[in-house]
């Protein structure tokens, strides 16, 4: 088992983050999901010998309508509108998202610009974030250990993870207690700053969430399979296995 790449890399010097909603979620969720699980070789291709990584990343309601009988041990949900220094928060967005780093912007345009191709009629890109610069966090050689889901909670979500993605707008330090990546960038309209952190418990990520020094304008949350688990996406065998609906029937 193996985690994707991106989840315990430091990103490159360009970065590219973008998130998706899709209408009819329940009819193409499957469709949608054998597209995301594909996008690490369909960049690789695209990439050939330059160093890049593509991180996908499902939504609640993506990942629930996958696995309708049992989502992921923890629970998984979005979380609720609330409140942060006086100011509204929204509710957690995004049926996928993606995350593309390399040395060149313009190889991150591509990786994404074929995906969005496969996405079609049915995508909505509802955020998207271009940086260059990024920090990281609580960064430490036995990480994975924290951080991924073990073999002992479910062997099919082994060395899988959460991770929660965040907009703010200024120049403040978004500080976590979580191990978190701070992608930096400026627009016409100020200062931005996108967090990504990742954790093995969803719990722990909303805690992260309510806690943070001011309040975000975009969040979501989403489920990092690993790549094996990518993989039984991208061959149907999520509907074989023990996270397939009818799972209990077969003994799993």
């Amino acid at each position: 088992m193996q985690a994707q790449a991106g989840v315990l890399d430091s990103p490159k010097k360009h970065t590219l983050i973008q998130v998706y909603n899709f209408d009819d979620l329940p009819l193409i969720t499957m469709n949608v999901a054998r597209i995301g699980a594909q996008t690490p070789g369909m960049a690789s291709e695209i990439a050939g010998a330059e160093k890049h990584f593509a991180m996908v990343g499902f939504g609640p309601m993506t990942w629930i309508w996958l696995t309708p009988d049992k989502p992921v041990p923890g629970g998984f949900r979005g979380f609720d509108e609330t409140e942060i220094d006086g100011k509204n928060v929204p509710e957690t967005d995004g049926d996928i998202m993606l995350y593309f780093s390399s040395d060149h912007a313009e190889l991150n345009r591509a990786m994404a610009s074929q995906v969005c191709e496969l996405f079609g009629k049915d995508g909505e890109l509802v955020k998207e974030f271009v940086a260059e610069k990024f920090i990281q966090t609580n960064f430490h050689e036995d990480l994975s250990k924290t951080l991924l889901i073990d073999r002992s909670t479910n062997l099919d979500t082994e060395k899988s993870c959460f991770v929660l993605a965040q907009q703010f707008r200024g120049e403040e330090d978004i500080l976590s207690s979580q191990y978190q990546n701070s992608f930096f960038s400026k627009t016409d309209s100020g200062a931005e700053i996108y967090t990504m952190t990742f954790s093995n418990n969803p719990d722990q990520l909303e805690e992260s969430a309510e806690s943070v020094s001011c309040a975000p304008v975009f969040r979501g949350v989403f489920f990092v399979p690993s790549l094996n688990l990518l993989t039984s996406l991208r061959m149907g065998g999520i509907r074989m296995g023990s996270l397939a609906i009818n799972a209990k029937w077969k003994g799993h």
